[in-house]
């Protein structure tokens, strides 16, 4: 990788082709910068040449050609390889796709991906659009960072029909080749502002970005730019090994955790299942092809609450790590709200306030580092006591100092009755002291009853709405503090 398109008329030769390249590109421009017909290809590699990749990572191989479908089943079935790398066309004014010329291009289309995908592997596209405005290549993007960004959106918007058309899951980064430039200036300024404009539209129609290109030129500006950057490097290292630790002066170890891809080996013949390919060799990130978000773990708070202030938190773990959380909460009967602070943010819980009475729920959901959201959480709730004075007490009972909040309604006698307020849910707590036993009832019927000194619990087989009311079932003193009603 890279196959660029021709930049001089067609008539030139084939070796005056690479040499019009050679010059025009970097000291560090990708060996396959000038690969085509006139190539000659390396000597046939043995299986013992590709290395094992590192922890975490999977083997992915790019090739000038789209291999038939049967060349693509003897490798998924003898290869290490586990994803492929395919180039789709652009925009004709964009285009600078040197492969476009092989009749194996048209073996790229939905069956194609359907069955690449059956058979376990994934697809990785990669367009091979404008270039720097600083190098010799024919096409190229303007040297005007704001027209820049209009022209990578442009390419971005093409990309996102041809994938969506192939059926390449949106799971699959869609990367912007940029080859090897004089890395600095304006030049630097116009590619960082297209890869903005490439990475803001994909975001836009749901899909993500990537950029492949030289440590020297295209990733430097990646890593210095202030402009949106790619959620995925793919960089010529040539290194030979199957890994992705990049040398950090490079690319700081914080960066694109989780989201890097290494082409560590170039143009090299390998054979599978009898079918031979001269590729470029590949370590992925096993993680880039993250399908799903993170799994919430946060621990349910308490189920009910005597505090003033109780704080809730959320959690999730995910194999590329957490970027951010999207909160949002509901107090009492009211509607889900969020903030703004609240809806991407790195923090795990929040403090609330209660009232008697009063009944928050939290929801979150958590989105990845390599872009995956997760579904919301289940509602995550906590009540806190109603007060003894909420009740509307019958006769028989008579308000006395102590218990919660500091006040107790009180009786010695059987059938008495406190009223509340309408209620619903599976889980009733009375906070009570004495030894009569309470009759607990819902919307007029008997739920369940307590006694004793504390906290006193009952779980209903179903939830029950109604009016709650507590009558004493037996004759002895009790003191009644509160209740609390949750789902």
């Amino acid at each position: 990788m890279p196959r660029l398109g021709s930049v001089l008329a067609a008539t030139v030769t084939a070796a005056a082709l690479a040499t019009s390249i050679l010059a025009a590109a970097p000291a560090d421009a990708s060996p396959l910068a000038i690969n085509g017909p006139a190539d000659t290809p390396p000597a046939p590699a043995s299986r013992a040449s590709v290395p094992a990749p590192a922890a975490g990572h999977q083997l992915m191989f790019d090739t000038c050609d789209t291999p038939s479908i049967g060349a693509i089943r003897a490798w998924q079935q003898s290869s290490p390889f586990r994803a492929i790398a395919a180039y789709i066309p652009a925009r004709s004014d964009y285009d600078m796709w040197y492969c476009r010329n092989h009749a194996s291009v048209d073996n790229l289309n939905p069956s194609w991906v359907n069955q690449v995908l059956a058979g376990g592997w994934n697809i990785m596209p990669i367009q091979v659009g404008l270039q720097a405005p600083c190098s010799s290549f024919s096409k190229r993007m303007s040297g005007s960072a704001s027209t820049a960004r209009a022209q990578g959106a442009a390419a971005a918007s093409d990309a996102a029909t041809r994938v969506r058309a192939l059926g390449i899951p949106a799971s699959s980064p869609v990367v912007a080749d940029i080859e090897a430039y004089p890395q600095g200036g304006s030049c630097s300024k116009a590619v960082r502002a297209y890869v903005g404009g490439w990475t803001t539209r994909l975001h836009q129609v749901g899909l993500r970005s990537a950029v492949y290109g030289s440590k020297a030129s295209t990733i430097t500006d990646m890593v210095h730019s202030s402009d949106v950057r790619p959620d995925v490097i793919w960089v010529a290292d040539y290194n030979g090994q199957a890994t992705t630790a990049f040398d950090a002066t490079v690319v700081p170890a914080s960066m694109w955790a989780g989201s890097r891809v290494s082409q560590f080996t170039g143009g090299t013949t390998l054979s599978y299942g009898g079918v031979t390919m001269n590729v470029d060799q590949d370590a992925v990130q096993s993680s880039v092809w993250d399908h799903t978000g993170p799994r919430l773990a946060a621990k349910q708070p308490p189920r009910a609450t005597r505090s003033k202030r109780v704080r809730i938190g959320w959690h999730a773990v995910d194999p590329s790590g957490v970027r951010s959380y999207h909160v949002r909460f509901r107090h009492n009967r009211g509607h889900w709200k969020s903030s703004k602070k609240l809806r991407s943010t790195r923090r795990n819980n929040q403090v609330f306030s209660f009232k008697p009475g009063d009944r928050w729920c939290v929801q979150s959901r958590a989105t990845d580092r390599v872009g995956n959201t997760s579904a919301w959480s289940p509602a995550r709730c906590t009540t806190r006591f109603t007060d003894d004075r909420s009740l509307r007490a019958g006769k028989g009972w008579k308000r006395v100092h102590g218990s919660y909040l500091g006040t107790g309604t009180k009786t010695v006698r059987k059938g008495v009755v406190l009223r509340g307020r309408r209620v619903s849910g599976r889980h009733v707590g009375v906070i009570l002291h004495g030894r009569s036993t309470v009759g607990i009832y819902i919307g007029g019927h008997l739920v369940g009853q307590v006694r004793g000194n504390g906290t006193k619990w009952i779980t209903l087989p179903a939830t029950h709405s109604g009016r709650i009311a507590l009558r004493t079932l037996t004759r002895g003193r009790v003191v009644v503090g509160g209740y609390a009603v949750t789902a």
